[in-house]
């Protein structure tokens, strides 16, 4: 086993092992003190968490759980890693059962460790690790206020941001496509790890267990890593953010309400080498925004960008079309918007054609009597 200590307990022992990093320790593209630069309010309204405002990241807890399987009344966490601040260095704590009778122990050590920290972070830990651990606390007749303190989750931020680029937001697609993060050969597929703890039990054999050590010891750096990644995008505190993850931070920030903000994002994102499919997707949503702030005339000059770059959608020529009848009232506009979209999707398979073209050609009517009587 790695080199760690059986810390006895008022219920009995737990095996833990402690690694200590100073802070200058760099995992994957930052070092460990990086995240305590960031302050955790900036992540409050993204996270509807308030309680944020009073919080500093050295006070806050990393969680991560390896378990005997994914869900059950009787799935337990064998090895529970806790990542804290301790003055000038990171610590990496592991708590692991030689066996099921340990986890009282295990569950006592933890809960001692969360009385000293005011928040927690982990990933996707809102799901899966924390309710575990508390379903675990009150199966053993144990108080726990693992549920209530402030909690980051870090993977609903972490789709948001970086889903639109990369796809899978898993930690290992994060860890090698994002934050740098290259494991060794020592590393254990995760989904592999409940049968290699039932092993153990069965032959008490701990060579592969220290695979498992290795596993839960880089989430946990990772997971530092990828709060301060997750940081620097909703402080956006650095001038090397990837455009198309701007384009997805302007939308969260547009669907939260904070439409300054938003318009900003959307306009450096807009303003950036962004493929035309997102390039329009950001013209689209800045527009939207000033469409729903009445600033429909500065939406003008983006609608037409898009309609000047479009051949399977006609959207932006149905707002241009919409803006001239209703509210510039210049119906001659009007129509040539209608007109041009109708031209557009003649080139279009019947089947798609059918799903707009009776909309457009009720709206050229309409426009035409309009003209025709002078309304």
């Amino acid at each position: 086993m790695p080199g760690g200590r059986l810390e006895e307990t008022a219920v009995g022992p737990c095996f833990v092992v402690d690694k200590v990093y100073p802070l200058h320790f760099q995992h994957g593209s930052a070092d460990l003190a990086a995240l305590l630069d960031h302050n955790p309010a900036a992540a409050a309204t993204f996270c509807a968490e308030p309680r944020f405002d009073n919080c500093q990241f050295r006070d806050f807890l990393f969680i991560d759980t390896e378990t005997t399987g994914l869900a059950g009344a009787g799935t337990i966490a064998f090895m529970v890693g806790a990542g804290f601040f301790e003055e000038n260095a990171f610590v990496v704590r592991q708590y692991f059962l030689r066996d099921h009778g340990d986890e009282p122990a295990m569950l006592l050590l933890l809960d001692e460790l969360l009385a000293e920290k005011a928040g927690l972070i982990t990933f996707n830990g809102r799901s899966f690790d924390l309710p575990l651990l508390d379903r675990r606390y009150l199966m053993n007749r144990m108080a726990s206020d693992v549920l209530q303190k402030p909690h980051l989750d870090l993977l609903p931020p972490a789709r948001r941001l970086w889903r639109q680029r990369l796809g899978s937001c898993a930690l290992s697609a994060l860890e090698s496509r994002l934050l740098r993060v290259n494991r060794t050969q020592a590393d254990v597929p995760g989904w592999l790890i409940p049968t290699l703890y039932h092993q153990y039990l069965l032959n008490g054999n701990t060579d592969e267990i220290e695979r498992v050590f290795y596993h839960n010891h880089i989430d946990m750096l990772s997971m530092v890593t990828l709060a301060t990644e997750v940081m620097a995008y909703l402080e956006q505190s650095r001038s090397d953010l990837h455009p198309v993850d701007l384009l997805s931070l302007g939308k969260w920030q547009a669907d939260l309400g904070l439409t300054e903000t938003a318009e900003m994002t959307l306009r450096q994102a807009a303003a950036a080498d962004l493929p035309l499919d997102l390039y329009q997707q950001s013209l689209h949503r800045l527009a939207l925004l000033l469409k729903r702030a009445e600033r429909r005339e500065e939406a003008v000059p983006l609608w037409q960008q898009i309609a000047a770059t479009s051949y399977d959608d006609v959207s932006a020529h149905v707002e241009l079309a919409k803006h001239y009848e209703w509210h510039a009232h210049d119906l001659p506009q009007a129509q040539r918007w209608t007109e041009a979209a109708l031209g557009l999707i003649d080139r279009w398979s019947p089947a798609q054609a059918r799903l707009v073209k009776d909309d457009l050609l009720h709206r050229l009517d309409r426009l035409q009597k309009k003209q025709a009587g002078g309304g």
